[in-house]
């Protein structure tokens, strides 16, 4: 269903945007996308009031033609329903970038002459088109005004042409004269004839990214952003699902109206890549387009194609046919089944799943096509289809500093930083990284806990390198896009760099706890005392994310049943639960264990606990175990790393704005309901709450802030769970099950006093997950930096991208004069794998099969997990 608005009464006028109205619209309605151009006469004719039998119709649709501008409308007579079913398909598509159909309606009385509606000043007008033929029908004579050829005194004689791609009809190409006859119809009007010029590819032409901004809708793949600006707008032949629909008339017949050259292209590449025959561009100019068979002279079918009045369509003028080769030749693949028609294929699909590999490209084309399609060719046609919608790569270049230039004037407080090299050009400089972190973002993680996570990812688009990026969390939670970076290559230069600069402009000289895996360069980072994150001095807290490590475990030990006592000992509030699971390791295998109490240790330590377990950490890591937050972030720049380096930080940019605004949203709901805390607080606040009222005081004294509190004895399958007692100090908001000293939440205990005393649990629950600091956390929001029309002029360095990490195909394996070096993954020596390491060997031979069943004594997991 689409909405359409008639006018009438009134006149057309020519405005800022082309053609408009002077009166509002008489009526809109709500037509069906199977409406015939019969039922909008009569709907017309019934909604004005206009006398059928006295008055013929003028119909013209504003047609959004965009040669001016992104929106620049024209009038389309509206004269048959070939014409009548292109304006729908194409306004249903999404083509026109209009979402209804507008149409201009005169009432002219019969026996008058039909025109166009009157206008006030000059409007562009499609010319009447002859209407083609029906589906049933095997000819049509077109309606040609007579031409003469150049040089010659005599008039070109009129001969029957075929109009349809296939027509079982005779062929006429036994004239005597036919084909010199043809050569003159394929001339456009006021061509020169001796401009002969060889078969040309048949291809589409991708528009290149230019260095003027869209102001075009937004691209359906950012359709969840509401100020998307995008790169370019779609084709009205490629629907969402990535595959062109069928066009109304598959046939190809004099007169019928193409709404651009690369839909015509479509259509005829489309019918012989089915029928298994190619064509080839035999003449291209502005006010001729004509193809060929390929098998020419052999097979003469030819078709030639003029543009319209707009200067955008164009229609069939001639086709010589039916195509005499054969297409019984078996082909793998097909010529007209390029990468760029490819491209123009799977637009759609990309747009809206930025992931779509190669393999899913394949199988998209061949559910449509009989050929197998390349890998390689797959390959090339997403790197073409990601170009068009969102720039050339090294174009994109070229527009990154005049970007961020734009964002940081219209969101001050913006940090941007420029790492590069120089060229013999001191206007022009190689990048090696840029960095950039949103002025709301830098003032909101002022009230955020004092907690990040640090993470990066593959850039996988023509360049290579890497993602870098940081998140903070709110008191809900929830992830605060921090700063992002983009570098050549991941190593210990380039994170020193990024983190050197986050330091210093972005999140200021208080202690910081940082969450990352465990690659050597991010260790390396925290030694470093003239980095800014030495731990050593203070400055920061390095922990480890407890899933990476309990990966590295399991890739090294193999054992499910080990790697749920590993899961289950780290994140233990308390130090004697942790020492019993620790034991239990140690009486299922001692070599895990030790592996254990090396992890993160230097010199001169046993352990180094505190860098991977909860108990031990201190409460810097405020309970948050993974770097869960930038891997969701990762999630959420889904298809990011693919994309030219201006339309990343463009896609930042707009899902953080996106995601800034609904978080203020929801966190303005929570203070309108008057919380104290955040959802998530409140929630284990009223959960501990109806815990503590099952605890007994066992020791209050009055004057001081030790009190002690047991907890209520329970069977639990079939087991004994509770009865403990712990000591709770007020004083130092502290409890002997460290919950509020590890996370800030009250545990069950400290409630249980708070209610016996009638103390006020809000002193003990950390500021930071007050109602308050969430709202002053997203209340700043990002503002659109508008089109480059509207950009601030920019004079200042232009920035190339390095030579040096720009992809080259697939990585192949060296191979020296002794072949190929095999080093194993485990102890990291020469000459083997893993699967013949004699440590693998040694450790199969010496652990048992399963955990709960040793020598040394019992392992029951669930005994410790219900203890």
């Amino acid at each position: 269903m689409f909405p359409i608005n008639v006018y009438t009464g009134g006149v057309v006028e020519n405005g800022q945007m082309g053609s408009t109205y002077s009166k509002p619209p008489a009526f809109t309605y709500p037509a069906q996308d199977s409406m015939t151009f019969d039922e909008l006469r009569q709907l017309v004719f019934r909604q004005t009031g206009i006398n059928e039998e006295k008055n013929n119709l003028s119909i013209s649709a504003r047609w959004n033609a965009g040669t001016a501008g992104p929106y620049w409308f024209v009038l389309m007579p509206i004269t048959d329903e070939n014409v009548w079913r292109m304006i729908v398909d194409n306004t249903i598509s999404g083509y026109t970038k209009w979402n209804m159909v507008e149409l201009f309606v005169d009432s002219i009385p019969k026996g008058a002459s039909l025109g166009t509606t009157p206008t006030k000043t000059a409007v562009p007008c499609v010319p009447d088109i002859q209407p083609g033929p029906s589906q049933c029908s095997n000819q049509f004579t077109p309606v040609r005004s007579k031409r003469v050829k150049k040089n010659s005194r005599r008039e070109v004689k009129k001969t029957k042409r075929f109009d349809f791609v296939g027509a079982n009809v005779a062929n006429d190409s036994d004239k005597d004269n036919s084909g010199e006859e043809e050569d003159e119809e394929w001339q456009g009007e006021g061509e020169e004839s001796d401009e002969d010029e060889d078969d040309l590819p048949l291809d589409f032409e991708l528009p290149k990214y230019s260095a003027r901004r869209s102001r075009d809708p937004p691209a359906p793949f950012f359709k969840d952003v509401p100020d998307m600006q995008s790169a370019t707008a779609d084709c009205q032949f490629s629907d969402g699902k990535g595959r062109p629909p069928e066009p109304v008339d598959a046939s190809l017949y004099v007169g019928r109206l193409f709404s651009s050259l690369d839909h015509l292209k479509w259509v005829v590449l489309d019918y012989h890549i089915r029928e298994n025959r190619m064509v080839v561009t035999d003449r291209a100019s502005t006010k001729i387009y004509v193809l060929k068979c390929e098998q020419w002279p052999n097979c003469r079918w030819r078709l030639s194609a003029v543009p319209t009045g707009d200067g955008v369509s164009f229609r069939i003028r001639f086709i010589r046919g039916p195509h005499s080769c054969s297409n019984e030749e078996v082909r793998k693949d097909h010529r007209n089944l390029s990468s760029n028609f490819i491209a123009q294929m799977i637009r759609n699909m990309v747009r809206e799943k930025l992931d779509t590999s190669p393999k899913d490209i394949q199988e998209s084309v061949k559910k449509r096509y009989p050929f197998t399609l390349s890998y390689n060719k797959a390959w090339l046609a997403k790197q073409k289809a990601i170009a068009h919608l969102f720039g050339e790569w090294r174009e994109s270049y070229t527009l990154l500093a005049p970007l961020f230039n734009a964002i940081q004037a219209s969101n001050p407080g913006t940090k941007v930083n420029w790492w590069s090299d120089s060229t013999a050009d001191p206007k022009v400089r190689l990048l090696r990284g840029v960095s950039w972190a949103f002025g709301p973002a830098i003032k909101g993680f002022s009230h955020c806990r004092p907690v990040i996570g640090i993470d990066s990812a593959i850039l996988s688009g023509k360049y290579g390198g890497k993602l870098l990026f940081v998140v903070a969390y709110d008191g809900e939670g929830q992830l605060l896009p921090l700063a992002f970076s983009i570098v050549e290559t991941e190593n210990d230069e380039s994170w020193y760099w990024f983190m050197y600069w986050l330091r210093k402009e972005v999140v200021g000289t208080r202690p910081l706890c940082v969450i990352s895996d465990r690659q050597d360069y991010i260790l390396r980072l925290f030694d470093q005392p003239d980095s800014g994150w030495c731990t050593g001095t203070g400055e920061a807290f390095h922990r480890y994310c407890s899933r990476y490590l309990c990966e590295s475990f399991q890739a090294v030990f193999k054992k499910e049943e080990l790697v749920d006592l590993v899961k289950w000992a780290l994140k233990q509030n308390q130090p004697s639960k942790f020492q019993l699971g620790m034991t239990h390791i140690l009486q299922a295998n001692r070599e895990a264990y030790n592996w254990l109490m090396k992890v993160g240790t230097k010199p001169f330590e046993e352990s180094a606990y505190h860098v991977w377990t909860q108990c031990e950490d201190g409460g810097r890591r405020y309970g948050i175990m993974t770097t869960n937050g930038p891997e969701c972030l990762n999630t959420i720049f889904k298809g990011i790393c693919e994309l030219p380096i201006t339309a990343m930080v463009e896609l930042t940019f707009h899902k953080s704005a996106k995601y800034f605004a609904e978080r203020k949203e929801a966190a303005s709901k929570i203070q309108i309901d008057n919380q104290l805390w955040s959802n998530k607080i409140t929630a284990i606040l009223g959960l501990r709450k109806d815990k503590a009222s099952k605890h007994e005081i066992t020791g209050y004294h009055f004057g001081t802030s030790i009190h002690e509190v047991k907890t209520k004895i329970e069977m639990v399958n079939s087991r004994q769970k509770g009865g403990v007692k712990h000591v709770v100090r007020l004083d130092q908001r502290s409890c002997d099950c460290q919950k509020p000293q590890l996370t800030g939440i009250p545990c069950s205990h400290m409630l249980a006093i708070c209610a016996f005393g009638s103390f006020d649990i809000s002193q003990f629950v950390d500021e930071a997950y007050s109602v308050g600091r969430l709202l002053a956390t997203w209340v700043l929001q990002l503002h659109a930096f508008g089109s480059s029309e509207d950009w601030p002029e920019y004079t200042g360095i232009v920035y190339e991208p390095n030579g040096h990490n720009k992809k080259r195909g697939r990585r192949k394996r060296g191979k020296g004069s002794l072949g190929p070096v095999n080093r194993c993954s485990m102890c990291g020596q020469i000459g083997h794998n893993k699967k013949r390491c004699q440590r693998k060997i040694d450790y199969e031979g010496t652990s048992t099969s399963h955990t709960d069943v040793t020598e040394e004594g019992q392992v029951d997991i669930g005994l410790i997990q219900e203890g």
